[in-house]
């Protein structure tokens, strides 16, 4: 008897379906792969901007409790604090201090030098702002830019001022203590305002390409600092 041969060919269509099942297996691997890079990426990106905003609220807090003098911002009425519009670029605070100097005998000239320190913001390609810190002492001359530092990057807004202290209230007599707070000022714990108190309003954003449709806020941050800082009387 002439036997029969059982095996049969792979047909055109099992090789369609085959290869289709195939390129949606490859694409779906390829998606989660891309996917997962660009997670990936936004949360180094989110790492950097952390560092960022340590950096700078740390130095900035430092300075600023040093400080002897805000030449920037001016003080501001509270009422118009909403209306105050954040920098994007320029100077956004200028800070004074005193510092001794002990290698000079006191009362001579230039034992208390004086030091300034300016904030400003410069435009990046990628649309944010980066940070820079500025420090001049007086004995530098007009001339000189002083040392400039890099302080963070990827800087959406910024906003820095001070307001007016809250005005006094006038108390009645009392029959009783007669000289008890005739004028008082309500305490910074609770109008929260005053020349010596330094409100901060940062928004930091991913860095990247202008045209990337996927930067979103990474932070926004509200703090205050007050300024420690005295003058160094010094009496010969």
């Amino acid at each position: 008897m002439k036997k029969i041969n059982s095996k049969q060919a792979i047909t055109l269509v099992e090789i369609m379906i085959g290869a289709a099942i195939f390129l949606m297996l490859t694409g779906a691997v390829y998606k989660l792969f891309f996917a997962e890079v660009k997670n990936i990426r936004i949360a180094l990106e989110h790492i950097g901007i952390n560092e960022s905003a340590r950096q700078f609220f740390a130095l900035f807090g430092n300075d600023v409790r040093n400080a002897n003098w805000v030449d920037y911002p001016v003080p501001t009425n509270k009422e118009t604090v909403p209306s105050l519009l954040p920098i994007k670029e320029g100077t956004v605070c200028v800070l004074r201090r005193q510092e001794m100097d002990f290698l000079v005998k006191p009362p001579a000239q230039g034992f208390l030098k004086e030091e300034t320190i300016e904030y400003f913001l410069k435009k990046a390609s990628d649309g944010t702002s980066d940070l820079f810190r500025r420090t001049k002492k007086a004995t530098d001359g007009p001339s000189s830019e002083g040392a400039v530092k890099k302080i963070c990057d990827g800087i959406d807004q910024l906003l820095i001022f001070t307001t007016n202290r809250k005005p006094i209230n006038v108390k009645s007599f009392s029959s009783a203590l007669p000289f008890k707070s005739l004028i008082t000022h309500e305490p910074y714990a609770l109008n929260g305002n005053g020349p010596y108190l330094l409100h901060v309003y940062a928004t930091f954003v991913r860095t990247g390409n202008e045209t990337d449709t996927d930067k979103k806020i990474a932070h926004q941050m509200k703090t205050c600092f007050n300024i420690r800082g005295k003058l160094n009387g010094v009496i010969p």
